[in-house]
């Protein structure tokens, strides 16, 4: 219990000295290294710069970086920047929306640059469904549903159901994808569906995890994503192009184009 208790303290002062001590990059155009002593290491998305090292920006090169807190810094002339002269260049963020983006952005690199995420492995018996995620509205005309797949099995089992009439459609593929039209029947009578996909070819459906998704208009869209106008300023304003935004919105708020 002790040595438990001391990993866990172990792990939370790494975090935080992380979080005080480190930022994160969160985009790049061009190169850039952190430089240590005399070790060089380049950088890319998602690769963390401490104070220890020294930000070597090339020629024409672009960067920004944030911090565990969600605040953004962005570097765009070249040359060296000390980690307390990259503090210098924080960008002014127009709303709290934006922080909470940033924030949920370095929990997942944090994650990833300790190895939580599950990468490969065999998949069987596990939730198999990458998009679309659950609980998501999509505008698009075509639907392009995405799964992990792994090397023991070869046929994978679409399964789209209808959440008001109950119908279900059915799929095969020996791929990772499928796309469907919202022009097709199926999809006429209602718009809030739900999808699985299985290695099963006659599966217990009710053993079978769905994740939902709703069919909106472009109209609806529009709508919807004036709710996002400050964190689409902030992110247009760090140089995110606009297929790079409507990505992040689909992914962080399920508000899919």
């Amino acid at each position: 219990m002790e040595k438990s208790v001391v990993v866990m303290f172990f792990c939370c002062f790494t975090f935080l000295l992380k979080a005080q001590d480190s930022l994160c990059v969160f985009k790049l155009n061009g190169s850039a290294y952190a430089k240590t002593t005399n070790k060089l290491q380049p950088l890319s998305k998602g690769k963390f710069i401490n104070k220890n090292q020294t930000l070597i920006l090339d020629s024409s090169s672009k960067l920004t970086a944030i911090n565990a807190s969600g605040e953004a810094y962005k570097v765009e002339s070249n040359g060296q920047f000390k980690f307390k002269d990259i503090l210098k260049l924080k960008t002014q963020q127009s709303g709290s929306l934006t922080s909470k983006y940033f924030k949920v952005i370095w929990d997942e690199f944090v994650k990833k640059e300790e190895g939580s995420t599950v990468i490969g492995g065999v998949f069987r018996g596990d939730i198999l469904m990458e998009f679309p995620k659950d609980s998501v509205m999509l505008a698009s005309s075509k639907l392009t549903f995405s799964w992990k797949t792994n090397e023991v099995d070869s046929s994978y089992y679409v399964f789209v159901r209808n959440k008001k009439t109950d119908e279900m459609l059915k799929l095969a593929t020996n791929g990772n994808q499928i796309s469907l039209y919202k022009t097709q029947p199926f999809f006429s009578e209602d718009n809030t569906f739900e999808w699985a996909v299985t290695t099963e070819e006659f599966p217990s459906l009710d053993n079978l995890t769905f994740y939902s998704f709703e069919l909106i208009s472009r109209n609806q869209y529009a709508e919807q994503v004036k709710n996002y106008t400050a964190l689409l300023t902030d992110l247009e304003a760090l140089g995110l192009s606009d297929a790079e935004i409507e990505t992040t919105i689909c992914e962080i708020y399920g508000l899919c184009k």
